[in-house]
């Protein structure tokens, strides 16, 4: 059933949330047969903790140990055995097999200051620990659909722009923990993980992957643009994968421009968005185990080095092309708008050609853009008609 439907949870895993003997009375209330073993199981679980870990109720009435193939493992039943290290309304993270899994719970799973304290101290802990290295995982639908909405609503109508900025600041400083820990960080996506979700993706060492995943920076249809280290990842993988950093800029700016998303680890290659050695599976059971047996083959990667931008010239040309295709009706005004700080970033905006700019420098210049954004009318009015009304407002 969860293989077939793609459910989370199969019938008895259901029953035992909705609670049996409610479901019972339900049944007899309706008039309705109920089946011996439901009422075997009236005062029990279906899947109960015992000392030898995760049991089911059997027909008779007796609790089996759950046994899966080898290689076979899904976290919402390992989690069932475990108690959180360290856990919020947000995310939750465990020790197990001599490794921290990082849990993100949240509605949709999107992304928070609680989020981004979890990783944090998942990491830290772990060093502490001499744990093995880190995995980012869930076993809900989506990995991750994002940073929460909510949340840069929550500053603008207050007007409190420092906070933001603020959040910003502490998401890219907990990217670059990430990569720059001793240990091995390794992301283990299912579902989807786009915006502040694929962020996070791109900053781990390794990937072990769903090949059902959808990833991608969909940050412009909400008027503002990826500020995690978004950008500046797209940009290096870019440029690496050309070795031109002036068509590493225009592809990068093209992409996160159009919000392109890759419905595959095909497509993602397609991207650079994958790097050569991440890996995915077809059966998402696997993917746990595979992540962690992964952790001490992981090469951690490494400090980016400074880029040399293509500088005003190279912006201009994107202005132009902005212009153009709002003209032809293919870009809103405000299109226009989220293009133009997006070209800022990929080249330097108004600097002269070949300015070096560090890693830090390009995640500054995320920040700003972002900031700028958030504070128009137009961005504000987008976030708005999303979290109200679920509708991609094009203004």
């Amino acid at each position: 059933m969860k293989l077939g439907y793609n459910w989370v949870q199969g019938p008895f895993e259901l029953l035992d949330e909705i609670g049996i003997e409610y479901f019972v009375d339900r049944l007899q209330a309706d008039g309705r047969d109920v089946p011996e073993f439901l009422l075997k199981a009236i005062n029990n679980k279906f899947y109960i903790n015992s000392k030898s870990g995760l049991s089911s109720l059997s027909p008779s009435g007796n609790l089996k140990p759950i046994i899966r193939p080898d290689g076979v493992l899904r976290f919402s039943e390992v989690r069932q055995t475990l108690k959180a290290i360290n856990s919020n309304e947000s995310a939750s993270w465990f020790e197990y097999e001599g490794a921290a899994i990082v849990e993100f719970h949240s509605k949709a799973n999107a992304l928070d200051s609680g989020s981004l304290d979890m990783i944090s101290d998942a990491i830290s802990e772990s060093e502490k620990k001499g744990l093995r290295g880190v995995v980012i995982h869930n076993d809900f639908q989506h990995f991750s659909c994002g940073v929460s909405l909510w949340s840069v609503r929550n500053c603008f109508e207050k007007n409190d722009f420092d906070a933001l900025d603020a959040f910003l600041i502490y998401f890219q400083n907990t990217m670059l923990q990430m990569r720059n820990s001793k240990l091995p960080v390794i992301a283990a996506p299912v579902g989807m993980s786009i915006g502040g979700g694929f962020e996070v993706v791109l900053h781990a060492d390794h990937v072990v992957g769903h090949a059902n995943s959808v990833m991608g920076l969909v940050e412009s249809f909400m008027g503002v643009v990826p500020a995690g280290g978004g950008c500046k990842e797209t940009l290096y993988r870019w440029s690496e994968s050309l070795g031109d950093d002036r068509k590493g800029a225009w592809k990068s700016f093209m992409n996160i421009g159009l919000g392109r998303k890759a419905n595959s680890p095909q497509e993602a290659d397609a991207l650079s968005m994958r790097r050569a050695n991440d890996v995915f599976h077809m059966n998402r059971d696997r993917i746990l185990t595979d992540a962690l047996s992964s952790i001490e083959t992981t090469s951690k990667a490494k400090a980016r080095n400074p880029l040399a931008l293509s500088g005003v010239d190279h912006f201009e040309e994107m202005l132009q092309w902005l212009t153009t295709n709002h003209k032809n009706g293919m870009l809103t005004p405000h299109d226009v708008t989220v293009g133009t700080e997006i070209g800022r970033i990929m080249t330097g905006g108004n600097c002269a050609s070949g300015t070096i700019f560090t890693e830090q420098d390009i995640l500054d210049a995320e920040r700003s853009s972002f900031l700028t954004l958030a504070q128009t009318q137009e961005t504000q009015a987008r976030i708005v008609s999303m979290l109200d009304n679920g509708i991609t407002l094009r203004n």
